[in-house]
């Protein structure tokens, strides 16, 4: 049997509002999840599993015959999905009422209930949401519900506001596969058995790192994963460490070879750290207008960390000179400035 197990898909979300990209995330998302669709048909697998969050808001019913039939481009695949907290499925809402056209089948939000297919020997356990936050510790008291076939339980949790559930317990369950979704950063839990798949792509800066799916073959009844990604972008933290001998123009082009070298589709957050005590100005407007930058961060300091300068090199020249100088260096203003000169020559000489 082979499946694919995904969650927090997030259709319909705008990540970034009032950024240049915004616009395209949000078919960029809706693209990835087709993209997976079409994954799961070229591999022929038997089963996909959605983890909840597939919307980023209870689906209307456009919403629903739209990821309908997108999912009816499967021809041997069968999908069970549940609702998680932002796609959550009241009494009266157009999800609990939908009749999938698709072999989709959605489980019910009033009760913990379970499918199985005779074919495959598996049967999936577990339940959506009917509001946006469930505090209970579900999951830590679900059972296999059939003996002797592949059990899966499919849930939507892991914080203290939505199914918290403690890990070392679901390492121990006595499900065969454990597929997870709401916390958007990838994580195995226990390897092959209980896994995370984060989102399928970022929705915030928060989001670092690689998104995508997971993919597993199970035979004699044991589950073999892999994560694979997929996301077109990715949020990306980079850090530019100002030194003495850095002009503005050098720093713009240091930045440029890092976004080309890491690529130019990916969205940074930019943290400038370091000393600028001669007072130059960085402007990033030339590379926001070029890239995808979130924010720069600075961090930038204009006055020299004697004590740490000096624990660093006291056994050398900068060490004796700071030490020589510093004396009078929160008194004297000529001091402070000579201060300041000759470490820069010092710190640009390396002696």
């Amino acid at each position: 049997m082979r499946f694919i197990h995904m969650a927090d898909v997030h259709l319909g979300v705008q990540p970034d509002k009032g950024k240049p990209w915004s616009k395209d995330r949000a078919q960029e998302i809706k693209d990835t999840f087709v993209k997976v669709i079409e994954d799961a048909e070229a591999k022929q697998i038997d089963l996909l599993l959605i983890a909840g969050d597939l919307f980023h808001m209870p689906p209307s019913e456009g919403m629903l015959r739209d990821v309908d039939y997108i999912l009816s481009k499967l021809t041997k695949t069968k999908t069970i999905m549940i609702a998680g907290n932002h796609d959550y499925m009241k009494p009266d809402s157009p999800l609990a009422n939908y009749k999938f056209s698709s072999k989709t089948i959605c489980l019910s939000a009033d009760k913990i209930s379970n499918v199985y297919m005779k074919d495959l020997n598996t049967c999936v356990t577990g339940f959506s949401y009917n509001s946006k936050e469930n505090e209970d510790d579900i999951l830590d008291h679900i059972k296999p519900a059939k003996q002797g076939a592949f059990n899966i339980l499919l849930a939507h949790g892991g914080d203290a506001k939505h199914l918290p559930f403690n890990k070392k317990n679901l390492r121990e369950c006595n499900f065969d596969y454990v597929a997870l979704g709401h916390i958007h950063k990838p994580e195995v839990i226990k390897e092959n058995a209980v896994i995370m798949a984060g989102s399928l792509e970022p929705i915030d800066y928060t989001d670092t790192g690689a998104r995508g799916y997971i993919y597993g073959e199970v035979k004699d009844g044991i589950a073999k994963t892999e994560f694979v990604p997929i996301a077109k972008r990715c949020y990306m933290n980079l850090l530019i460490n100002i030194k003495p001998d850095h002009t503005p123009r050098m720093i713009l082009d240091l930045v440029d070879r890092q976004i080309q070298n890491l690529g130019a589709q990916h969205i940074y957050r930019i943290l400038v750290k370091g000393h600028n005590h001669n007072h130059d100005v960085f402007d990033f407007a030339s590379l926001t207008s070029k890239y995808n930058i979130y924010e720069v961060i600075s961090e930038v300091t204009e006055e020299y960390d004697l004590g740490k300068i000096y624990e660093e090199n006291k056994d050398n020249l900068i060490g004796r000179f700071v030490e020589h100088l510093s004396d009078g260096y929160y008194s004297d203003e000529i001091c402070k400035k000579a201060t300041h000169y000759g470490l820069d020559v010092l710190l640009k000489t390396g002696e």
